[in-house]
């Protein structure tokens, strides 16, 4: 009897405990306890990275009149630039010599638009030529340029003998030198050219500030990540909020051209659904366990080895965790209100941080559920 009855209190007691346990706070798919989690997927872009085409001379060297042996570049994608500037070089192919374009004519296009009465967008293209410039630091996402040079008014003046290959346009902190600088991030190679002599700019790291790869070491060494804009891999990812938490998790990207980093963007929008004002979130970082390591870096050292490779040159894998508590344009009831759009940028070290510039790799864009809960 004295078993029986340790074997009913034992019961007992065990009864408790589940009941106990059964009444704690826990979340199940019918009854969720704390603030909903919605998400979203990212999309990429349509192309808006640095591009363009190069237009070289009839002469591969110095002709008769090399005065009107000009090279014409069309670009588009540029991001304005607060320190340095956007310099154009002239190199024979294997990029061992180098002369600066000086005198460099440019005709900068800007396109605006509105809405007539009607309701239809009506779009207003405003030029802006500069004679003899050696240098230029203005872009935009509504800016196209056309640059005019001529072997004549290289820096120093090319010989009869010197070969004019490839046109590279760098970014320049100071005074340029005898050469480019190590950010390179367009070029162009007569090889690649059309019968018509036009080639594609290439947009990533040309010659200089990463390692030799097998089967394309030395100075000659390039690293591309788009073709007149067109990329050759797709990043992905999504963004997630639950609460007052946002979380970006996306991956396969190329690693950043030397003087590049990536970094993101919030959008909100007007009660109309207009576009309203933009909320820098910041430069990108590692995902969970790395969290918080910085790759802004990534463009020339690997600060986090466990998702940026060497060989082949990608991030594997980026996140940002965000809280509208440290973020006063996201502060507010719910938390994220009005956030149409989440961009992730790819912009220059020596443009505008917190602006957001014109090469948008990746968007989301946020459901109802997230920014009018």
């Amino acid at each position: 009897m004295r078993n029986m009855r340790l074997l009913l209190l034992a019961t007992g007691v065990a009864a408790v405990a589940v009941s106990t346990a059964c009444g704690d706070e826990r979340s199940i798919t019918t009854e969720p306890v704390g603030a909903l989690g919605f998400g979203t997927n990212f999309l990429r872009t349509s192309t808006n990275l640095p591009r363009g085409t190069v237009t070289f001379p009839v002469a591969i060297v110095a002709s008769a009149t090399p005065a009107n042996d000009s090279v014409i570049m069309v670009l588009a994608g540029l991001d304005t630039l607060t320190t340095g500037s956007y310099t154009v070089w002239f190199a024979n192919d294997s990029a061992t010599k180098f002369v600066r374009a000086g005198a460099v004519n440019i005709v900068a296009t800007r396109r605006d638009s509105s809405l007539n009465a009607a309701g239809d967008p009506v779009f207003t293209n405003t030029t802006f030529p500069v004679t003899g410039a050696a240098s230029f630091r203005n872009g935009g996402p509504n800016v196209a340029l056309r640059l005019a040079a001529s072997r004549i008014s290289a820096t120093p003046a090319m010989a009869a003998t010197d070969s004019l290959n490839v046109v590279i346009v760098s970014i320049e902190a100071g005074a340029p030198g005898a050469a480019p600088g190590e950010v390179r991030p367009l070029w162009a190679r007569r090889s690649q050219a059309s019968a018509t002599r036009v080639a594609s700019l290439r947009f990533g790291t040309f010659g200089r500030g990463i390692p030799a790869q097998p089967g394309n070491p030395g100075a000659n060494q390039e690293f591309v990540v788009a073709t007149n804009g067109a990329m050759t891999i797709v990043p992905r990812g999504r963004v997630e909020v639950r609460g007052n938490i946002m979380i970006l998790n996306d991956s396969n990207y190329f690693r950043p051209p030397v003087g590049y980093y990536y970094n993101a963007y919030g959008i909100k929008l007007d009660t109309t659904g207009k576009f309203n004002d933009t909320t820098y979130l910041g430069r990108r970082t590692a995902p969970y366990p790395d969290r918080g390591i910085s790759l802004y870096d990534a463009d020339k050292t690997n600060p986090a080895p466990s998702v940026v490779f060497d060989s082949p040159r990608v991030i594997f894998a980026m996140a940002s965790r965000l809280s509208a508590d440290t973020i006063p344009d996201a502060a507010g009831s719910p938390a994220w209100r009005n956030y149409g759009f989440v961009r992730v940028n790819l912009q220059p070290k020596a443009g505008i941080e917190g602006r957001m510039g014109s090469s948008t790799i990746l968007e989301a864009t946020l459901p109802p559920s997230i920014r009018g809960r």
